[in-house]
């Protein structure tokens, strides 16, 4: 399974996932290519708005039923009297997928292997899949298919890890052949051929270069050129 993964964090707006959406759309408008290839299932886009965009977001790429909708987290409760919390089952309708354990939340939220391990079992419980973050070998693998590798050093830096080291990383975590493995860590369209061609990683989970449609675009297009 090969994803690319749009992590927008709380970095948008409506003004700027509007014309974000406007010119991703116009984009695989002419791209008939990159169109038959995502509908053929070669590769998935994932796009992880901010909880309060999910509808807008699925509204406007409605043309393209391939391109999929994420979410940033879930709670670590199911429905309740919990104000403040967005559960699993509050955002089944509109997501697909969801980013669990991201080193961000991890820190932010002071998320324990418990609270993750009830993350996941909330989203499997609502048919979403779960893209587990991993920094390093304290993280548990649980038993999520899809291993996302971030090392906190080479997020948000512009410097991504070297390729022997994510696929060093991939050998000491022990992932299974079964499961989807990515790297999220300032990868861009300029640096994701290199790791794509490895054979070793199977797709990417991207922060800032997700924000600009152009520049997402572009790395949907490298992916599509090494298929």
């Amino acid at each position: 399974m090969k994803l690319l993964i749009a992590n927008w964090k709380a970095q948008m707006n409506l003004s700027s996932i509007r014309t974000w959406t406007s010119e991703f759309n116009q984009f695989l408008k002419n791209d008939e290519k990159l169109i038959r290839h995502l509908n053929e299932k070669l590769f998935t886009i994932i796009i992880c708005p901010p909880f309060p965009f999910l509808p807008l977001v699925k509204y406007d790429l409605r043309q393209y039923p391939f391109l999929k909708i994420g979410v940033q987290t879930v709670s670590t409760y199911e429905n309740g009297k919990y104000t403040g919390e967005v559960t699993a089952t509050a955002v089944k309708d509109f997501a697909e997928y969801a980013i669990i354990g991201h080193s961000e939340q991890r820190a932010h939220r002071n998320l324990t292997e418990q609270n993750i391990t009830d993350q996941l079992n909330h989203c499997k419980n609502n048919n979403i899949e779960s893209v587990l973050c991993v920094s390093g070998e304290k993280n548990r693998l649980h038993d999520a298919k899809i291993i996302a590798y971030e090392p906190v050093e080479a997020i948000g830096t512009g410097q991504n890890a070297e390729l022997e080291k994510v696929i060093a990383m991939k050998k000491t975590l022990n992932i299974d052949t079964n499961k989807t493995f990515l790297y999220g860590g300032s990868a861009d369209q300029h640096n994701i051929e290199e790791y794509l061609k490895s054979g070793k990683i199977d797709g990417f989970l991207v922060g800032t270069a997700s924000l600009r449609a152009v520049s997402f675009y572009a790395m949907a297009q490298g992916m599509n050129r090494l298929l």
